[in-house]
């Protein structure tokens, strides 16, 4: 019996075999379980401050306002996302905006790595304070004459008929954003994403206050309007989002897999003005203070951080149209209250994303160029070419223009008597000649969108464009939609048709009409229901976006061969108090290192020098004039040690040492 059983047992046993190796019926092999990609991330940081002063400065376009030295660092800051071969870049620079031109050529100096234009979200922060002239459009290279250059006739040609792109600026501005996706592409490692919102309120207020009413069916007079009238409350004329994507990376340590943060990605909606148009230096504004101070937070908060991790907060901005804190706050003291007020915000936010990481975060794109050509909307048509109106003309309330200096009149809400059936009540300015078609997308990480918006939405455009984008993407589990302000390119404003009808500063710079915002909602609506799908894109609206601009430009001229100090620090200082020093060098602040320090202050500890504080910071303050006269302030801490000190100039071609001072 023994016997028979163990035959029995062989052929079942055979049987079972073939079975398991015979083919499915459907003539498919039997499924494996399919592998899941997991999450890559990376982070990267470039110094995109010009190595030359003198360009006007961008934002406030008013050619009596020139960049002459710097206050902080412009830097484009970046996180890469991949997973599969699907790869995004989400990159923050420290400029007022975007040309699409820029943008793409900044992709194609990527593609051997795997991006192109509709993976990298690139934003401005809209600082007013960084350098202009780097535009393809030439029509965003255009700086208003003003009393101070009336004798130059030149600043007039110029504004009617602007020039070209600097090829030098713009040539450099490619390679170092480029250089910043680079770098954090080169840092890629396995990680997890997660997303937060806070809510931040107190600290910014409506600056078009009667525009916003109007969509409460208010008929307020330009002036006349305050918080208190909206019939929701003062809360319903800001934006209080705080949006953050935090991300972290697995890395080796002692033979063990932790989890360290390498940034963040951070929405908040605020004007990059308040650093004024007279300070004439290179600043990031608030945002400056914000990524800074969320960095160091951190890097406290994360000890397991190698030193050599690159740490980014990616903050450019959001639907900051008629958001700003730069009325109550001014200046570079303003800037660092609001930045830390901001950090403080993006920093809760991010310890509680914490809590809800994942390593297998949805990532997809839809992108398309769309071209207003004339089409309808939901509320009339849109105009086929972009005009501007006469409240563009003197500006808005955080500084207005030349125009208003010369008569003390703005021309905010000015409206024509008769009614354009596309452009409205807008007292039209045939002023240059802005693009007829735009870049448009909505990317998804995990359960949050970003919407590229290529231009300033106000807060009501920005409720709007969330709810027509929600709507498609909330069954697939889209829990955040984040407004990408000053993404991809510029248009200028957009503001509702009720705001539109106001001509404030933003309404007359609404360019394409009053409906002009219901055109992109529409937009926005059909690319999340696309993402939805899974169906592709509308093909994109033909346009040449580089205007004949080539990334080919020349280097900046080299700094000077030698440097003299001419000016020497006191012997002691108090903290909190001023440390000066001047000296001599190359005009034009052609001396200033790129990624380096250009003056750093070093503390005597021990037997060594450590440095404690540079230019890279937010505590330096220097300016250059035509002949290479330098000179530089550095404010010490209230935290710095007690002891002995010194400051360091390194240039590119040449090293200066001060005497020592003492900290006490």
């Amino acid at each position: 019996m023994r016997s028979i059983d163990i035959r029995r047992i062989a052929v079942v046993g055979a049987l079972a075999a073939l079975a398991l190796a015979a083919p499915s019926p459907s003539g498919a092999a039997t499924p494996k379980a399919k592998k899941v990609s997991q999450l890559r991330a990376g982070a990267g940081q470039a110094d995109i401050t010009p190595p030359q002063t003198g360009y006007y400065l961008g934002g406030w376009t008013r050619a009596d306002r020139l960049a002459l030295g710097q206050s902080t660092r412009l830097y484009a800051n970046t996180l890469v996302l991949q997973r599969g071969t699907r790869k995004i870049a989400l990159v923050a620079i420290e400029l007022f905006a975007v040309p699409a031109g820029l943008q793409e050529d900044v992709a194609r100096a990527v593609a051997d790595l795997g991006y192109d234009r509709t993976g990298i979200l690139m934003a401005a922060s809209h600082t007013h304070s960084g350098p202009g002239g780097y535009a393809n459009n030439p029509t965003y290279n255009t700086a208003a004459p003003s009393p101070a250059t009336i004798g130059n006739p030149s600043s007039f040609i110029e504004f009617i008929d602007p020039k070209p792109a600097d090829p030098t600026l713009y040539t450099f501005l490619v390679k170092q954003i480029a250089a910043s996706i680079r770098r954090a592409d080169g840092d890629r490692g396995l990680a997890a994403a997660g997303w937060a919102s806070v809510e931040l309120r107190g600290l910014t207020e409506n600056r078009s206050i009667e525009a916003h009413l109007a969509n409460h069916g208010l008929d307020v007079e330009t002036g006349r309007g305050t918080a208190a009238m909206d019939p929701l409350g003062a809360d319903d004329t800001i934006d209080p989002a705080v949006d953050v994507l935090r991300v972290d990376k697995f890395v080796k340590r002692k033979g063990k897999t932790v989890r360290v943060p390498i940034g963040a990605y951070s929405n908040f909606a605020d004007h990059g003005t308040v650093v004024k148009a007279d300070s004439q230096v290179y600043s990031g504004d608030h945002h400056a203070a914000a990524w800074r101070v969320f960095v160091d937070k951190v890097r406290r908060a994360s000890p397991a951080i190698p030193k050599n991790q690159t740490v980014v907060n990616v903050y450019p901005n959001g639907a900051e149209g008629d958001q700003t804190a730069g009325l109550k706050h001014t200046g570079f003291d303003g800037a660092a209250v609001v930045g830390s007020a901001e950090a403080a915000k993006m920093f809760e936010a991010w310890k509680l994303a914490g809590k809800r990481l994942s390593r297998t975060p949805a990532l997809d794109v839809r992108w398309t160029r769309s071209c207003f050509c004339g089409r309808s909307t939901a509320t009339g048509p849109v105009d086929s070419k972009g005009i501007e109106g006469a409240g563009f003309l003197t500006g808005s309330e955080e500084g207005r223009g030349p125009l208003f200096d010369l008569t003390g009149i703005s021309l905010e809400g000015r409206k024509n008597l008769t009614s354009d059936p596309v452009q409205g009540n807008k007292v039209q300015i045939p002023v240059g000649a802005p693009p007829a078609a735009v870049p448009l997308s909505v990317t998804r990480i995990g359960d949050g969108v970003l919407v590229q918006v290529p231009g300033e939405p106000t807060k009501e455009v920005g409720v709007r464009v969330r709810r027509a984008v929600r709507g498609p993407l909330a069954p697939k589990g889209i829990k955040h939609v984040v407004i990408a302000g000053l993404a991809g390119d510029f248009i200028q404003y957009i503001t509702t048709p009720e705001e539109y009808g106001q001509q404030s500063y933003e309404g007359a710079s609404t360019l394409f009409g009053r409906n002009q915002a219901t055109f992109l909602q529409e937009r926005y609506a059909e690319l999340a229901g696309q993402l939805a799908s899974g169906a592709p894109a509308e093909p994109p609206y033909p346009l040449d976006v580089a205007y004949g601009v080539k990334p080919d430009g020349p280097d900046y001229p080299a700094g000077a061969a030698a440097g003299s100090l001419t000016g020497q620090p006191p012997a002691t200082v108090a903290r909190g108090k001023d440390v000066k020093i001047t000296w001599s060098g190359a005009p034009l602040g052609r001396d200033r290192p790129v990624d380096k320090a250009f003056v750093s202050a070093q503390r005597l500890v021990g037997k060594r020098w450590r440095t404690v504080d540079s230019d890279l910071g937010l505590h330096m303050l220097w300016h250059v004039d035509a002949k290479g006269a330098y000179d530089l302030t550095w404010t010490v801490p209230a935290s710095a040690p007690a002891g002995t000190y010194r400051l360091l100039v390194s240039a590119q071609r040449y090293g200066l040492t001060t005497r020592t001072f003492t900290v006490g």
